[in-house]
């Protein structure tokens, strides 16, 4: 079997105006300079509040994913859908010396279509650590322009520049952004599913969905590697895992560089059929929540057409047996 391959955050190049066409996405871009990838670097300790944002590696390449259950990581459908449970090793990044626990068995989501419910459950051969803590996932409504932690083992750089860092299953950055957009389709295929969107504003918030930077320290983008990495939101005082990131886009329909004007988004967890498949397929073991109320209804906000552009170079389509897979420039490829 063949099936193309999207990278870490599949780049989309968006053309505002119509509706959004989605890719793939990256890893956790920097501002400008004084800030540097190195400054975004969250330590491997298990009082880091990110301890459940793992590193998922496929055949020599390194993804992201998150423990959403003592024995499932989940993350996108483009980054370890299809593969054999033997290519994919999760590793845990709680101490000095990282833990690497193998699959069992990878289960994406019935309907996942990338960019459509672009999800995958890795169900592990052991549980992780006891000192990983597990977000509980928020069912509600999110928030307009809800601030939001975005951690993954992507590459990195400077917003102004562009990637200038790799990937690394040992090295986590994170960053923030807020969920400009929440919608329910990003093409004209009449496929739906539930996305957030944000613009990398960079220092002067010139992002092309307005609304401001969070500041030059702390905004952040998406790049390769990060594809299936969190997206984690404060909310009524509690920590919560709001979604997985998946795509990156350009505002103007050109190429993907990650640099700042770049669009990035994922798929939003609190669709009811996320949360019963979830709780399904982990046996009810998902992190408890201090709430339970139901999901509420979410604005259908029209983004325009959107062309999709795959940035970045394929990787080899991955066989039956477990080869290689074509790279595109995806939000966690």
């Amino acid at each position: 079997m063949r099936r193309p391959w999207v990278g870490p955050c599949q780049a989309l190049s968006l053309a505002l105006g119509g509706v959004l066409a989605t890719g793939h996405a990256v890893a956790m871009m920097a501002g400008e300079l004084p800030d540097t990838p190195a400054a975004r670097v969250d330590a491997n300790t298990a009082g880091s509040p990110w301890s459940s944002a793992v590193a998922v590696l496929i055949n020599g390449g390194v993804y992201s994913g998150v423990v959403v259950a003592p024995r499932h990581v989940l993350t996108a459908s483009h980054v370890a859908g299809g593969f054999p449970p033997a290519a994919v090793t999760v590793q845990v990044n709680t101490t000095a010396s990282p833990v690497s626990l193998a699959a069992s068995a990878i289960t994406s989501f019935p309907s996942s279509d990338f960019p459509y419910d672009d999800l995958t459950l890795i169900t592990l051969a052991a549980p992780v650590p006891s000192s990983v803590t597990i977000q509980p996932i928020y069912r509600n409504s999110l928030p307009s322009h809800q601030a939001l932690t975005l951690v993954g083992y992507g590459a990195s750089g400077n917003g102004d520049v562009g990637v200038s860092v790799g990937a690394s299953a040992s090295v986590k950055r994170s960053g923030s952004n807020a969920a400009d957009l929440v919608q329910t389709t990003v093409d004209s295929s009449g496929r739906t599913s539930l996305f957030y969107l944000f613009d990398f504003d960079g220092p002067a918030g010139t992002g092309s969905f307005g609304a401001g930077t969070l500041g030059n320290t702390l905004e952040t983008e998406l790049s390769y590697g990060d594809s299936g990495s969190p997206a984690f939101a404060l909310i009524d005082g509690q920590r919560w895992l709001i979604g997985i990131n998946t795509f990156v886009a350009s505002s103007d329909g050109g190429a993907v560089d990650y640099r700042f004007g770049t669009v990035g988004g994922g798929i939003l967890l609190s669709d009811p059929r996320f949360i019963g498949w979830l709780d399904a397929q982990t046996g009810q073991t998902l992190a408890n929540s201090t709430s339970d109320s139901a999901d509420a209804p979410l604005p259908a906000w029209a983004l325009g057409t959107l062309a999709l552009a795959l940035g970045g170079a394929l990787r080899a389509r991955h066989t039956a047996s477990g080869g290689q897979r074509p790279t595109a420039d995806n939000a966690g490829s």
